[in-house]
């Protein structure tokens, strides 16, 4: 292990953590040239997240791949998910969905779950909306406790939305209800509740119009998750 592969990334971290991005850039490419098999990796990763937070998917694509290639079963697991978030932002979904399954194939028990998370978003945006249900609910079996019920909910938007499958949204929301994430369980209320507002509005119960009542998705459609963790 090369020490000084090491010490420039932790200034690189460091950097990146104080905004000072350039600065940080110039560390990490020193890390990342050192060809470490631990640091280098993991300064490739770092260095294409901070090009995806700058929406720069073409700089991101190459130092993820070198991360990716150096077959780290950490840090190229997480750099695959990110390398595939910068694919589909350079409009590319068929490598997007290759980087997805690539890092699905590694069973990893935060990535793998976060990659059929991406995938899912991924066709929703396709608007191929059964795909996009059998990968959020491959995100769901994983039994993550971030991700699982932010497919749920995911998932719930999609039945009712595109597939006009009531029961199965309604099923899907209070699967997130029931996982009590703060976030996501809360949203899963709004919209079972909406749900029912429609319902009721369609059967005369109510007077207001459909117009008033709407089902969301808790990340949008196109919310990719790809952030790491960095531990010193």
């Amino acid at each position: 292990m090369s020490e000084s592969a090491r010490n420039a990334f932790v200034v690189g971290l460091s950097l990146s953590q104080s905004g000072d991005f350039e600065s940080a850039r110039g560390a990490l490419i020193t890390s990342m040239l050192a060809d470490d098999p631990e640091w280098s990796s993991r300064a490739a990763g770092l260095l294409g997240e901070l090009f995806l937070e700058r929406n720069d998917f073409a700089e991101a694509e190459p130092v993820l791949r070198r991360a990716v290639e150096a077959g780290h079963p950490e840090w190229s697991a997480s750099a695959g998910l990110a390398l595939g978030v910068a694919l589909a932002g350079r409009g590319d979904a068929a490598g997007a969905e290759q980087a997805y399954g690539a890092v699905i194939a590694t069973g990893h028990r935060d990535h793998a779950p976060n990659a059929w998370f991406n995938l899912g978003t991924l066709y929703q945006q396709q608007r191929a909306s059964r795909k996009a249900v059998v990968a959020y609910r491959s995100a769901i079996e994983s039994g993550h406790p971030e991700i699982a019920p932010k497919a749920m909910v995911n998932l719930g938007f999609v039945l009712f939305n595109d597939l006009h499958d009531t029961a199965g949204a309604e099923a899907a929301f209070q699967s997130a209800i029931d996982s009590g994430h703060p976030q996501q369980a809360n949203l899963a209320r709004t919209n079972l509740a909406a749900i029912r507002q429609l319902a009721a509005q369609s059967s005369g119960t109510y007077a207001e119009t459909a117009d008033d009542v709407d089902v969301s998705t808790g990340h949008g459609e196109g919310d990719l998750h790809w952030k790491t963790w960095h531990p010193k």
